[in-house]
C-alpha cells in the first residue's frame, strides 16, 4: 500500500435504499494501489450491495465515488469494468468444458491478422501471464479438470488480461480446503505487489489477519471502524461486527443423553460409499469431518434417499426404519439440512411463507393450503431463532445469507424430525447468525434429538461435537471422545491415513 500515491477509489458518503430500507448508510472508503483492503461484517451489514454499487450493479442514492481521480456519475457494469474494476463473486462464472486459456480470454479472444480466433497465440498469451502471476497452470488443459483453488486462480488471471487495477474478491476461499486456501492467499499477496488494489471479502478472520493492509467494518449498512492491519485483534473485529462482547469460541452446555440409541449398519452403495456402521445417543451431537470427498455428503443423502442405497440399514431402538426416498424420511421423522441451502434448501423466487411451509405441505388436511396458520407457525419462529425477515411474503432471494439459513432451519424444524443432519450448517455466515444455530442444535439436543453435524470447521467441531466421527476415502478411519478432539488428531486421521482401531 503506497499512500503517497492517489486512491484508486474514494468513496464519500455513500447511500443506498430499497423499499424504504436503508441498507448502505453514508459510508466512506478509499483504496490505495497495491493495498489489500479487507471488508468484513455481518451477512445483513451491506457488504453486497457496497460491491455492487462498485461494479456497477446498482446507482447509489447519494454520495460521491471517483475510481482513479474520475468523478463516476452514470453505473452500469460495462461502464466499471471498462474503469478497470473487476469482481470475481463467491460463485464462479467459468465454462468448465473450455479450455483455461479460452476462459482467460473468453468474450476478448486472440485474433490472427484475418480476424479468425488464433488458439496457438492465445494459448501462448495465457501461459505468459501464468507464468508472470507464478501459477504452475496448464493453458491447453480443461478447466473442469482443475481444482478448486485453480479455478479462482484463472478468474484472477482473467481479470488482469483485462487490465484490472481494482479486483474485488467476495469470499474467495469458501468451497476451499485448508491447502487451496494458502495457494489463494499467496496470490492476493502477489497481486498486490504488481500495484493493483484490491478489495477483499472474507467471513473468516484468520484470512484478514494473514492479507490485510487495513480493514473496514459494517454494521447493519454503516462504517463502524477502519484499522490498521498491524492495529486488528480477533475480538476487536467481532465487538464491532456484532456490536457486542462475544466468544471467539461458542461454548456449549454438555447434554446428558438418552438412553435410546440410532444406529447406522453397513450403509453403502458402489463408487459412492463404502460399507460404513455407527452409532448415537439420543441428545447427542455427533460431529463428521474429513476432506472434500471423503464420503460424509455422500452418506447423508444415502441415509435421507435422495441417492439410493445399495444395502444397508437404519435402526432407532428397536425398530428398523425403512428410507428409500426424500419423502420416505420425512414421514419417518429424518431429515437433511443441505450444504447448498440455495441450489437444494430453498425456492428463491417464492416468498419466505411458501419456504416455510414446502417442508410439510402433506400436514395440512384437504386440498387446500392453510397460509394463514403457516404464516402464524413461521412468526414463531421469526422470533425464536432471530430470522430478519419482512415477513411471509418477502421473496427468499432477497434476504442475507444467514438468514435464508435460518428459514431452511425453520423449515425442517417444523417438521419435527427426530434425527437430523446438518451439512455444513454454517458455511458462508456470520459470527452472529452461527451463535443463533449452535443455540438452536443445543436446544434440539435438550430435547432428545439424534443429530450430526457435517463441519469442515475445526474449532467447530471442537465445541460443539460430543464425539467426532472423521472420514476418508469414503470410509470411517476413526471415532473421537470430545476430550481427544483436536486439530492435530483431526488431520492425522484425515489426511495421514491412519486406521481406527
Amino acid at each position: 500500500m503506497n499512500k503517497k500515491l492517489a486512491p484508486l477509489i474514494h468513496i464519500e458518503n455513500c447511500s443506498k435504499s430499497f423499499s424504504g430500507t436503508t441498507v448502505l448508510d453514508n459510508v466512506s472508503f478509499d483504496l490505495y494501489p497495491g493495498e489489500v483492503h479487507c471488508l468484513v461484517g455481518e451477512n445483513g451489514a451491506g457488504k453486497s450491495t457496497f460491491i455492487k454499487i462498485l461494479s456497477g450493479a446498482y446507482t447509489p442514492d447519494c454520495g460521491e465515488i471517483y475510481v482513479m481521480g474520475e468523478h463516476i456519475k452514470h453505473f452500469e457494469p460495462d461502464v466499471m469494468r471498462k474503469k478497470g474494476i473487476q469482481t470475481i463473486y463467491q460463485s464462479q462464472f467459468l465454462m468448465l468444458d473450455l479450455t483455461v486459456a479460452e476462459n482467460i480470454y473468453m468474450g476478448d479472444y486472440v485474433t490472427s491478422s484475418a480476424g479468425l480466433m488464433d488458439y496457438r497465440k492465445q494459448t501462448e498469451k495465457a501461459k505468459e501471464l501464468l507464468d508472470s502471476m507464478e501459477l504452475e497452470i496448464d493453458p491447453s488443459a480443461a478447466l473442469g479438470d482443475l481444482n478448486i483453488s485453480d479455478r479462482h486462480s484463472v478468474q484472477i488471471a482473467r481479470a488482469l488480461a483485462q487490465d484490472a487495477k481494482v479486483l474485488i474478491l467476495d469470499e474467495p476461499t469458501a468451497s476451499c480446503g485448508k491447502t487451496e486456501k494458502k495457494m489463494i492467499l499467496s496470490i492476493v499477496r502477489r497481486i498486490a505487489k504488481r500495484g493493483i488494489g484490491i478489495i477483499y471479502i472474507s467471513h473468516h478472520l484468520d484470512e484478514v489477519f494473514e492479507v490485510a493492509d487495513r480493514v473496514t467494518v459494517l454494521r447493519d449498512g454503516k462504517k463502524v471502524s477502519t484499522y490498521l492491519g498491524s492495529e486488528i485483534t480477533e475480538r476487536k473485529l467481532i465487538k464491532d461486527m456484532v456490536g457486542r462482547e462475544t466468544e471467539m469460541f461458542y461454548k456449549r452446555e454438555k447434554i446428558e443423553k438418552g438412553n435410546e440409541v440410532l444406529e447406522i449398519r453397513d450403509f453403502h452403495k458402489e463408487g459412492f460409499l463404502n460399507k460404513t456402521s455407527f452409532k448415537m445417543r439420543r441428545g447427542e451431537i455427533l460431529g463428521f469431518t474429513g476432506k472434500v470427498g471423503a464420503g460424509r455428503t455422500e452418506l447423508a443423502n444415502l441415509i435421507f434417499g435422495a441417492v439410493k442405497k445399495d444395502g444397508g440399514e437404519l435402526f432407532i431402538g428397536d425398530k428398523k426404519v425403512e428410507i428409500h426416498s426424500p419423502n420416505q424420511a420425512i414421514k419417518n421423522g429424518v431429515c437433511l439440512i443441505t450444504e447448498d441451502r440455495q441450489r437444494t434448501g430453498l425456492f428463491l423466487d417464492h416468498g419466505v411463507g411458501w419456504n416455510f411451509i414446502s417442508a410439510y405441505i402433506n400436514k395440512f388436511k384437504g386440498a387446500f393450503i392453510n397460509q394463514q396458520k403457516g404464516d402464524k407457525e413461521l412468526n414463531q419462529y421469526i422470533d425464536r431463532i432471530n430470522i430478519s425477515t419482512k415477513g411471509a411474503t418477502q421473496e427468499i432471494k432477497y434476504l442475507s445469507g444467514g438468514n435464508q439459513q435460518k428459514v431452511v432451519l425453520a423449515k425442517w424444524l417444523h417438521t419435527d424430525a427426530d434425527f437430523i443432519i446438518f451439512d455444513e450448517p454454517t458455511k458462508g455466515i456470520d459470527i452472529g447468525a452461527k451463535e443463533d444455530v449452535y443455540k438452536l442444535m443445543i436446544d434440539l439436543a435438550r430435547k432428545g434429538k439424534f443429530i450430526i453435524m457435517i463441519s469442515s470447521d475445526i474449532p467447530e467441531l471442537m465445541a460443539m461435537s460430543d464425539r467426532v466421527i472423521i472420514m476418508k476415502d469414503r470410509c470411517i478411519v476413526a471415532d473421537i471422545d470430545h476430550e481427544e478432539i483436536s486439530e492435530e488428531n483431526i488431520l492425522l486421521y484425515s489426511i495421514g491415513g491412519q486406521e481406527n482401531e
